[in-house]
Formats: C-alpha cells, structure tokens, sequence
C-alpha cells in the first residue's frame, strides 16, 4: 500500500488491527469541492468500510488543523463529501501515536503474514480453550515450550485474530494475558 508520509505509515497498522474496519485503501478515487469560487481537487488519505459504512479519512499532524485556512479548506471538502453520502473524518497524530498501542500492532504486523498453524500453536490454542485466559511466560512454562517460541506463536495467533490480548494498557511481551474471545 503506498501512503503519503509517516504518519498515513502508522495509520495503517490501526486500520488493519481494527476489529470494526473490515477494509481500507489508501488514496482512493476523490472528488471535486468547490471552495471560494473554485473548483478543486481532493484525494483522501483513506477510504474505510467501518461497521459496513465507507468513510474517508484525512490525516494530519497535530498542528495542522490549528489554521485557519486549512480549516476552511477542509469545512468544504467535508461538505462535499456529506453530500457524497460519505463522511469524511480528520485524524491527527494524537489519535495515532498513541502508545503502548502503535508500538503493540507494529509488534503484531511482525508476527502477521501467511503461515501454517503448527501442532504449537493448536497447543496453545487447547490450553487458552482449557483456561480461559494465560500468559505467555505460563503458557510457555505450561507447555514446556522455549519462551521466545512461544511469544511467536502467541502473537502471531493474536494477529490472526484467534487469541485477543490487551493491546492499551502495556507492551506486549512475555507477561501479556492471552484468550479467546471464544471463551468469552
């Protein structure tokens, strides 16, 4: 996906770990706006289907939206967009850098990808099935399973949405609590 800066660069780990946004794109198709007797071009970071509902996005540093004159601008792009029939949403860097949570879905995008569940990873799925919720150091100790292994395949379970952990009160590691939403 090719972004514009980075701060559309970690817009996207939010977007692909959120559980209401079933797709996004980057710069997608936009619109024309007409603002002070002109006609004016304007592309969107993103386009989100949250909640089976398209959104645009703008994101911005935190000071940008702090002038008077990109305001304006963007009171008319948002007009146009309403009447579109899509809304279009003003993120900042507030929103996005928000830590442990961007540092915990860059840790997940790390462990995400195409991979084969291994016999490791149905262990650790019987055990969180069996316990309801563990960590990874007791799975790990549970299974007598090399930490670092476990962490791995913890993880990349979490990024496949078949274990959930806490991804906003601290860094993911070897004391994170795993479960199955399953479970309940």
């Amino acid at each position: 996906m090719t972004v514009e800066s980075y701060l559309e660069f970690d817009t996207c780990f939010h977007l692909e770990y959120s559980s209401s946004i079933t797709s996004f794109i980057a710069q997608p198709e936009g619109f024309i706006y007409h603002l002070d007797e002109q006609d004016l071009p304007y592309t969107p970071d993103f386009q989100i289907v949250e909640n089976d509902t398209a959104k645009w996005i703008e994101v911005k540093p935190f000071a940008k939206p702090l002038n008077p004159d990109f305001l304006h601008r963007f009171k008319a792009k948002q007009e146009k967009a309403q009447k579109l029939g899509t809304p279009l949403i003003l993120v900042t860097e507030k929103q996005i850098r928000v830590n442990p949570v961007l540092n915990n879905l860059k840790i997940l995008h790390r462990y995400s990808g195409f991979q084969s569940l291994t016999d490791l990873h149905f262990q650790l799925l019987s055990l969180v099935k069996t316990v309801g919720e563990i960590s990874v150091s007791d799975a790990a100790n549970q299974l007598g399973i090399d930490k670092s292994l476990m962490v791995k395949s913890a993880f990349s379970l979490v990024s496949s949405g078949m274990l959930t952990v806490n991804l906003v009160n601290e860094e993911l590691g070897l004391h994170s609590i795993v479960w199955s939403e399953e479970n309940g």
